[in-house]
């Protein structure tokens, strides 16, 4: 088995957030599909076989797996036994998975591989149209036109040609817009948060005319497409993968919230597709910017939480993709070190109880004292 030549790129892209790089690769044995992080440090490398370019040997040994170089497949768990012939990079393209985080592999506009977002997931590597069974590095993809794999890649597709459309954006932007300014009148402040890469996002500023002393801001545009990695925790995945991110600060007369709040939200607003992470109720991200008018405490992390339907809420429960999907307006709550740590050992809910006692529900107040 040593018809190994000098690996050779065939074909490399990023996706459209920037984070992720797919190439498929051809060491004169094997072709594999890779895909590696541009950013995270935590995304482990994740690869699928895509097909043997030698005729598939009848056996593979443990000196095989360990020589160092990409394993071949056996005669057994191949379509074809015959080796594949080198592929034509102009015949090359991928399909990105909405989330960025899964890729699809098509040769002359079939699919012959498909590396999903939950490859990596206990030794599961991903389908490809060579193999017949479930074997080290890919598992068969079955029908490339009908079935669950087919389905989601079309879905896939139509999202990006969707996005592609002329205007998109500005109808994306005015109708989350619209929706929170039914709820709380027109906003006096609007910034761009992209920083002209994609996903398009903005942050606006709310100041409520039956809510005297409070601002609120809210991320436009995360909602406009899935967060990566949430089916990797719920079944119901497609009910928290849209969200838009919501901070609500009271202020006083010389009020020092823009020096911060539309900063912090700015830093993290691309952070779940940078990252290939999800943002979802009780979790807890580290806190960059200080609160000038901080009194007693000194503010480290922001506590996530859904808002819900429950008094005390603002009414924004209703909102609905473009898909007809559910919307989640997640709070983000400033607390202290201890509270951070009490939140990691006791759980939010437990923290989110002793707040409701004291606090608004949603609503920081940066003159509040410990709640623990």
């Amino acid at each position: 088995m040593n018809q190994t030549a000098e690996p050779k790129i065939l074909y490399q892209e990023a996706n459209p957030y920037g984070s992720l790089t797919a190439y498929l690769e051809d060491d004169g044995r094997t072709v594999y599909l890779y895909l590696q992080a541009e950013e995270s440090p935590d995304f482990a490398i994740k690869s699928v076989w895509v097909c043997n370019r030698i005729d598939a040997p009848k056996t593979r040994t443990d000196l095989d797996l360990r020589s160092g170089l990409a394993p071949f497949l056996t005669e057994d768990e191949v379509t074809d036994p015959k080796g594949q012939p080198e592929f034509d990079p102009k015949e090359i393209h991928f399909i990105w998975s909405e989330e960025g985080n899964g890729v699809s592999l098509f040769y002359k506009e079939e699919l012959i591989a498909y590396l999903p977002p939950w490859s990596g997931i206990k030794g599961f590597h991903g389908y490809s149209k060579f193999t017949k069974a479930d074997t080290i590095t890919a598992y068969p993809i079955g029908n490339t036109e009908y079935g669950v794999i087919p389905d989601r890649i079309n879905q896939d597709r139509n999202f990006w040609e969707y996005r592609s459309t002329k205007g998109i954006w500005k109808n994306i932007q005015e109708s989350r817009l619209a929706y929170l300014e039914y709820v709380f009148g027109k906003h006096d402040k609007y910034w761009s948060a992209d920083g002209g890469k994609y996903p398009q996002l903005g942050i606006v500023r709310f100041a409520p005319k039956n809510m005297p002393g409070v601002y609120i801001y809210s991320t436009i545009g995360m909602s406009a497409q899935n967060l990566p990695s949430v089916e990797l925790y719920r079944k119901d995945y497609e009910n928290y993968a849209r969200v838009e991110l919501i901070c609500a600060v009271k202020v006083s007369d010389e009020d020092r919230s823009e020096s911060w709040v539309p900063h912090q939200i700015g830093e993290i607003i691309r952070y779940p597709w940078v990252m290939s992470k999800w943002f979802g109720h009780g979790h807890s991200i580290a806190m960059n910017r200080r609160d000038p008018e901080a009194l007693y405490l000194s503010f480290s992390s922001l506590t996530i939480r859904e808002i819900g339907k429950e008094e005390g809420f603002p009414e924004l429960t209703e909102l609905k993709s473009e898909r007809g999907n559910p919307i989640k307006f997640l709070a983000l709550i400033p607390v202290s070190e201890e509270e951070r740590v009490f939140i990691e050992e006791k759980g939010a809910e437990e923290f989110f109880s002793l707040l409701d006692s004291t606090q608004s529900k949603w609503i920081h107040n940066p003159e509040r004292q410990s709640t623990i």
